[in-house]
């Protein structure tokens, strides 16, 4: 990951998305089977409008969505600094923006989850480089620093209980994609969890 991630690192290419032709009813029905507020309108590949949960209120069952969609779109690019997302979303009230191409095609979609999760994994890895600093002072070893998959069935936890509030922290978390990587330490046979939520 370079020092400024971009939207391209981020987003999402699969897109729930809806024509000018559905109905406000075709809208809720997508709503309640996605659990998302909003959708990109796209016509030909191209986003054309935005239709939001909001703006569905009042509205007839059959009218289309040419009608109650919003026009004046805020998108993103993919070669976008997600730093700049952060911006646009934040004042904009926004919580995703289409992302598109050029031409105006459809490419993705960019939320304010992954506007944290860029931030959190961006600064993350400087824990790492703290601890393994630490450890080689304190304990006049080298240590060595690799990323990969553990057993979890493995872990040895450094903490003796798990409280319900951060559990459900955690499991929201793990929802939105928002959980930081955790670290470990291979000591002999053993992997010993030093940081992240345990």
């Amino acid at each position: 990951m370079t020092d400024h991630p971009k939207v391209k690192n981020y987003m999402t290419t699969e897109v729930d998305t809806v024509s000018p032709e559905n109905t406000v009813k075709d809208v809720i029905e997508l709503i309640k089977r996605t659990g998302h507020d909003g959708f990109p309108v796209v016509e030909n590949g191209k986003v054309t409008g935005y239709v939001s949960a909001s703006g569905l209120l009042e509205k007839a069952l059959g009218e289309k969505v040419t009608g109650v969609m919003s026009r004046d779109v805020l998108v993103a690019d993919t070669e976008m600094e997600m730093s700049d997302v952060a911006r646009v979303i934040f004042r904009s009230g926004k919580s995703k923006l289409p992302v598109v191409d050029e031409s105006g095609h459809l490419r993705g979609i960019i939320t304010n989850s992954d506007v944290i999760r860029s931030h959190i994994e961006r600064t993350s890895p400087q824990k790492v480089w703290t601890l393994k600093k630490t450890l080689e002072a304190i304990h006049n070893i080298h240590v060595d620093v690799i990323r990969e998959s553990v057993n979890i069935d493995e872990l040895v936890p450094t903490q003796p209980k798990v409280y319900a509030d951060e559990l459900d922290g955690r499991i929201y978390e793990l929802k939105k994609g928002l959980a930081e990587p955790i670290v470990v330490i291979r000591k002999t046979n053993k992997l010993i969890l030093v940081d992240g939520h345990h």
